[in-house]
């Protein structure tokens, strides 16, 4: 856990919060072996306002590819620590590490 918050911190994706909130952080292991860190974000998710709109349906979304010639591939490595976050809400995302040795970060 230290290796990871050191890393997240130098890549600037993490950095220490005064949040009054805090969810907690740990990792699950993989089937390959290495650990994913998680974040519980289920008391946050259960207190938001929910967005009222339903997602397209996939039929819809793939008529707007209709004669498209070019496609890309994205790396979604990391790609939780590229979502833009509203500026002012970053609190939201805080985490507290378990042992409180490592930190809280937002």
């Amino acid at each position: 856990m230290e290796d990871y918050i050191k890393e997240a911190l130098q890549q600037g994706f993490i950095h220490p919060s005064t949040s009054l909130a805090a969810s907690s952080f740990f990792f699950v292991g993989k089937k390959d072996g290495g650990l994913r860190p998680c974040i519980d974000y289920r008391t946050l998710n259960s207190q938001t306002v929910k967005y009222p709109y339903p997602l397209p349906l996939v039929p819809a979304a793939l008529e707007e590819l209709r004669g498209a010639c070019i496609f890309s591939k994205l790396d979604l490595r990391s790609a939780y620590n590229l979502v833009r976050i509203h500026h002012g809400d970053e609190w939201k995302t805080a985490f507290i590490t378990p042992t409180m040795a490592y930190g809280h970060y937002e």
